[in-house]
């Protein structure tokens, strides 16, 4: 439709149409302004929302211009763009899973035997913080002890042991088989993240040697860059939410704060103590202050960016399975395996094209600035939205018992133990 307008009082007075897009006149000063609805773009940008039309095209609309119900019937929604380079484009699936474990059991391989008699430690349900000792008479002194003889006699010892009221598999789902090489002490329940150790210091192995397996040849790291060239484990991903959390959780100072720590102060601190005047100076409000905590992006290979990319990480490991004591088969990485069942059609969207999203696309999508256009256009669609109050995996390990994350509670780019649950949201990389 075409509406004139007097004056851009006028004009901001009758809203903005939500039914078909109009061309305005302010007659004071002669502008045309345009207000669409439904705009088809040739070139995403972050936020709108992502379609496949009935020809297998792929189809924009611009994230604040959107209304479901007009939309071309025939179109089929995919999901929301953002991270937009060039002539490629991030696509976010629509949909998210809402709870996964990053692993899905824990496997150490007997690396060699030396006696009939051997012991190692294990962390048990009922209390996970306590050892429990493992002492086992190897029956079957061919190969080497190992064999499938020595595994039925580990997975005997296993089945008696156990923490007060957990005791035997059923309850903490550990036991042993040979691989045909080495004898592997597998738990079919990762529960916690002690689960990945088998001695200590205070508990020595005897009379083997074990190593944690299940983790294959997949790399780790530890660290990543802040803005402020800190070099540590995390950094502010979302600036809304690590305000909220750190303006009543963080330090009070009882001395100068430097401007590079690695930990904050509170809101009232920043603002009114003596010893943050030098934060003061330097940022100005407490906003910025937490913002310049943010990861660096673009980032330098380094640390956790080193990594190979959630594609190859899918690619490699999204298919991986393990056998349970029963027999069943069962995802050995449950977050990477969810994007390996995303997609629709036969075109760019299809199964197989989509990973789990990554540390870097995590970074991009829930920037503050993409993250309200995200959030806009998955309300006007009516879909999942993203909450920077919850905790979603990224594709990348840690270390041997934790993966990088979206922290919900502090807004951070973060990790946390694989055996928690987390969302899952599947990314594919669009070229057009």
């Amino acid at each position: 439709m075409i509406k004139r307008y007097p004056t851009p009082e006028a004009y901001a007075a009758a809203g903005v149409p939500t039914d078909e897009s109009r061309v305005a006149q302010i007659e004071q000063s002669n502008e045309i302004l345009i207000d669409g609805v439904n705009v088809v773009v040739p070139v995403p940008g972050d936020g709108d929302a992502v379609f496949e039309d009935a020809e297998g095209n792929p189809r924009f609309v611009r994230y604040d211009t959107i209304n479901k119900s007009l939309l071309d019937p025939s179109w089929t929604h995919i999901g929301f763009a953002f991270g937009c380079s060039g002539r490629s484009v991030c696509v976010m699936w629509k949909d998210e899973h809402t709870g996964l474990k990053w692993l899905n059991c824990w496997q150490h391989t007997i690396t060699a035997i030396s006696a009939a008699t051997i012991q190692f430690y294990l962390h048990m349900a009922g209390d996970y913080a306590v050892w429990v000792s493992i002492e086992v008479v190897l029956p079957d002194a061919s190969n080497d002890y190992q064999n499938a003889n020595n595994a039925e006699a580990i997975t005997a010892a296993l089945e008696a042991a156990g923490n007060s009221g957990n005791v035997g598999y059923a309850k903490h789902g550990w036991w042993a088989y040979f691989d045909g090489t080495n004898i592997i002490v597998q738990c079919d329940l990762c529960a916690d993240y002690r689960q990945y150790q088998t001695y200590d210091g205070s508990h020595p192995l005897v009379g083997c040697t074990m190593a944690l397996s299940v983790w294959g040849d997949m790399l780790a790291s530890t660290a990543l860059w802040r803005r402020t060239g800190v070099s540590t484990s995390n950094g502010v991903g979302n600036v809304e939410k690590a305000v909220a959390y750190y303006s009543t959780n963080g330090k009070t100072p009882t001395a100068n704060w430097p401007l590079n720590s690695i930990d904050y102060v509170t809101r009232a601190a920043f603002e009114s103590s003596a010893y943050c005047a030098d934060l003061r100076a330097a940022y100005g409000t407490y906003e910025n202050y937490i913002a310049h905590s943010r990861v660096m992006w673009p980032h330098p290979r380094y640390g956790v960016f080193t990594l190979p990319d959630a594609e190859t990480m899918t690619t490699l490991y999204g298919s991986a399975t393990f056998t349970k004591k029963d027999g069943t088969d069962a995802a050995k990485f449950p977050a990477l395996n969810y994007a390996t069942g995303i997609g629709f059609g036969s075109g760019e969207f299809a199964v197989g094209r989509w990973h789990l999203s990554d540390v870097t696309e995590g970074v991009m999508y829930m920037d503050d600035v993409v993250y309200a256009k995200l959030r806009e256009a998955q309300t006007r669609m009516n879909t999942v939205a993203l909450l920077n109050t919850q905790t979603r995996w990224f594709a990348r390990r840690y270390n041997a018992h934790s993966a990088w994350i979206f922290n919900g509670p502090t807004g951070f780019i973060y990790i946390v133990t694989v055996s928690y649950a987390e969302r899952c949201r599947a990314v594919t990389l669009l070229k057009f």
